[in-house]
């Protein structure tokens, strides 16, 4: 018998005490419960002026449920001593547990509950039941949702009279509410002046088309009773001894009727008495120590009677005998009538702390988020924006709901044949009143290259399309803007819905999506990272995947990857919790990729990398990316050439990276030195070929042909970063040591003496010099060119020798 497990246990301990706890009478209720009378030392309790007066022997009654371990027992005292203190209700019942669902543990019996009490009374005994920053116990109203429940979403902040600018007298404010069948919403806080205005400007109904009114708030400067009253006499004379008298408090009613019947003015319908009601706050919160003290709201909806005499009250001209009959009615009713307690839900960011506060989600809290895609990604992805408390949410996606969608998008079959980017918009501003939610029915990729300005508004933009046109049209449209774009993530799945990568650029980051890729994928097939190696595989097989892809529905869905919504949703809220993670941290680097896997035991470490060297064409037409390690290499080789050669002679090598035509992008991941038989010296300098070849497919090799010659670089060391006359007369000559591609980049370095010497020392960067030339199908043509060398000119040979490197990753690239 369950009931006798706590009896035993209670036997057990008081053998064990040595008489600090004593069981004095057991008995059965009629409720199925047992009820325990002990009597426990506890003469070392601390004493306090600011807590409860602890004996040093107290008595408590201990009710077991017939549930009993899997409920937690109730704790009451056979005296009122400690009534009005908080945490004790009904006078004599003390509230051990603020939430006893996660604090009560069933396989510590009455031995975690003793501890629980004698913690609790020390705590008492201090005056320390409710310290600053922890969840307060509210004064106690015996609320019902047959009452109906108010949702209040309006900080009061200084209107409260206890605050500074208060006054400290009894104040009243006016609700504006809007009703919500039997819920109540409380959107903004008004003075008697304030909502007249109001009354003016707004309707009678919202632009939803529910019914506005308003409810008049008590607010009192000192805090009520632990315990509010059911019956209405007892409250109102509790009021008044907090400054409010009973013709103020009856006024307060009329006030906002009369409000309330110019709203109701021109409608068929009058106000119903289900909306009058009147909210009461005192002073019984508090965030922080030292901190102002905030307001606890309690609301009561007046009966019928009360609701016709508040009605008739406002009817009756002051003075006359009609209106003195009527206030006597009014206190007849107060002395008669029960208080019929509303359920009241906090929704105050004043009062409230939101339980995804200090996690990696709180980023977006109040910002503004466009969503490019809203399918099996983009679903789960733009709900948890939602309840992260978004500000601004703009749906972009031109596609329709089909049937086969449904596996694993959030749609219902409703939905089918309608915009997918409208219906996920009107199921996300189902889930927040305040959420501004909107949705465009438009092709990504034409928004990108027709108009992305308004996207500037934006704090986030996330890719969930994971398409390769709109990262190509994404990377485009962002590169004249990267220093106004905004925070831009991007998430990719794998073909079976196992693997996920997401990337993360910052504002002013070299690249987005597309770019971070490119990265990644170099990073990942010349050495994978830990934890790297699978996802690799998954998004960049060597050779490249050629199953035939997974149509789910022929005619009507792209190509895609197979995997339940289960896979998708996990892989998504993995991903977009990594790039929360480092959209929050203040070190992060301005391009990161982090990978997602639903199987395996190793977490793969995000890959970071710094901005690029970015140079534009003087034409404009191109835009050259040098990569953090290119141009270290770089300058490793000018600060050689400096040892070892004359401060003047010029120094250069080959350019490995790739073309990008659809986003008229160079990029550079890696630099040379020059070749041993190059020939280097103050006027110019001749390249030559000897193990160039190897070098490149070596490169090519390690990368999966991701990476190989783009050109030449060179430098004019304290000198203009400009070609000369020779550079000029070669530009169109530059050889290709593998023979391939039409165009070629010239990068030419220099400076005047303080800006090379700074470079030299790295402490700054050097003057660039870049251009895309189309290259000379002749000159191509011939598989090796010695060095020129010429006559009276003291020259140096070139560098010291090239080794295979594929077993070194392209860090930089």
């Amino acid at each position: 018998m369950l009931s006798g497990l706590a009896a035993v246990q209670l036997q057990d301990l008081a053998r064990a005490s040595a008489g600090a706890v004593e069981l004095l009478s057991s008995a059965d209720a009629a409720s199925g419960r047992s009820v325990f009378t002990v009597s426990i030392d506890t003469s070392g309790i601390p004493r306090s002026d600011a807590g409860i007066t602890v004996r040093t022997r107290e008595r408590f009654e201990l009710s077991v449920p017939a549930d009993y371990p899997f409920s937690p027992p109730a704790v009451t005292v056979p005296h009122r001593r400690w009534a009005g203190t908080p945490h004790v209700q009904w006078g004599r019942q003390l509230c051990l547990y603020a939430a006893p669902s996660v604090e009560w543990n069933p396989s510590e019996g009455m031995r975690g509950l003793l501890t629980r009490l004698m913690l609790w009374l020390d705590r008492a005994a201090a005056g320390d039941l409710d310290p600053a920053g922890q969840p307060l116990h509210p004064p106690v109203a015996y609320s019902s949702y047959d009452h109906g429940w108010i949702v209040v979403r309006a900080d009061l902040g200084a209107r409260v009279p206890w605050a500074p600018s208060g006054g400290g007298r009894a104040a009243v404010e006016f609700a504006w509410c809007v009703r919500r069948g039997d819920r109540v919403d409380v959107l903004e806080w008004l003075t008697f002046a304030e909502a007249l205005m109001r009354i003016e400007e707004a309707g009678a109904t919202d632009d939803r088309g529910r019914r506005t009114f308003v409810a008049p708030a008590v607010l009192v400067c000192a805090p009520l009773d632990m315990e509010y009253p059911d019956s209405a006499a007892e409250l109102v004379a509790a009021l008044e001894d907090r400054g409010v008298s009973r013709t103020g408090f009856l006024q307060a009613l009329v006030f906002a009727a009369t409000m309330n019947r110019m709203l109701a003015a021109g409608r068929s319908d009058e106000l119903d008495a289900a909306a009058v009601l009147v909210l009461l706050g005192a002073p019984a919160r508090r965030l922080e120590a030292g901190g102002p003290m905030l307001a606890h709201l309690a609301a009561w909806r007046l009966d019928d009677l009360g609701a016709d005499i508040v009605d008739l009250l406002d009817g009756l001209t002051p003075g006359t005998d009609l209106e003195a009959r009527a206030v006597a009615l009014a206190d007849k009713w107060i002395d008669l009538v029960s208080v019929r307690w509303m359920v009241v839900h906090e929704a105050r960011g004043e009062v409230t702390r939101r339980r995804d506060g200090e996690s990696a989600a709180e980023w977006l809290y109040g910002k503004r988020v466009v969503l490019l895609g809203a399918g099996a990604l983009g679903g789960p992805v733009s709900e948890q924006c939602a309840r992260a408390g978004v500000r601004e949410l703009t749906v972009v996606d031109k596609g329709a709901v089909t049937p086969g969608i449904l596996t694993r998008q959030p749609f219902m079959d409703d939905d089918i044949g309608y915009s997918k980017a409208e219906m996920l918009a009107k199921r996300l501003g189902q889930i927040r009143e305040d959420l501004d939610v909107k949705s465009r029915r438009q092709d990504v990729v034409r928004l990108l290259s027709s108009d992305p300005a308004p996207l500037l508004a934006a704090d986030l933009i996330i890719d969930a399309t994971a398409d390769v046109g709109v990262r190509l049209a994404l990377e485009a449209a962002r590169a004249p803007l990267r220093d106004r774009w905004p925070a831009t993530v991007g998430l990719m799945i794998g073909h079976a819905a196992v693997h996920g990568i997401v990337t993360v650029a910052l504002p002013g980051a070299t690249g987005a999506t597309h770019d971070v890729v490119r990265r990644t994928a170099i990073r990942v097939v010349a050495e994978p990272p830990l934890g790297w190696r699978d996802v690799g595989d998954d998004f960049f097989p060597d050779p490249p995947r050629t199953d035939d892809p997974f149509l789910p529905e022929p005619g009507c869905s792209s190509p895609t990857y197979r995997g339940s919504a289960t896979q998708v949703t996990a892989l998504a809220s993995l991903m977009f919790e990594a790039a929360l993670t480092t959209l929050g941290s203040a070190y992060s680097e301005p391009m990161t990729a982090h990978a997602a896997s639903l199987v395996g035991d190793v977490v793969a470490r995000p890959l970071a990398w710094p901005n690029d060297l970015v140079v534009p064409e003087p034409d404009g037409d191109w835009e050259v990316r040098i990569s953090a390690r290119a141009l270290s290499e770089m300058r490793a080789e000018a600060r050689r050439g400096a040892r070892v050669r004359p401060r003047n002679v010029e120094t250069g090598g080959m350019l490995l990276g790739s073309f990008d035509e659809a986003t008229r992008t160079v990029y550079v991941d890696v630099t040379t030195g020059p070749s041993p038989d190059s020939w280097l010296s103050a006027l110019y300098l001749s390249h030559g070929t000897e193990g160039t070849q190897d070098v490149v497919a070596s490169y090519r090799r390690m990368t999966h042909n991701r990476v190989g010659f783009v050109g030449m670089w060179h430098t004019h060391p304290y000198g203009v970063a400009r070609p000369s006359i020779t550079d000029i007369n070669t530009m169109d000559q530059i050889v290709s040591p593998d023979g391939l591609g039409r165009l070629a980049l010239m990068v030419i370095l220099g400076g005047d003496d303080t800006t090379w010497a700074r470079w030299l020392e790295d402490s700054g960067l050097p003057d660039v010099h870049a251009r895309v030339v189309v290259r000379d199908a002749v000159e191509q043509s011939s598989s090796s060119r010695s060095p020129a060398v010429e006559v009276g000119i003291a020259g140096f040979p070139g560098g010291y020798g090239y080794h295979d490197r594929s077993d070194q990753p392209v860090a930089g690239a």
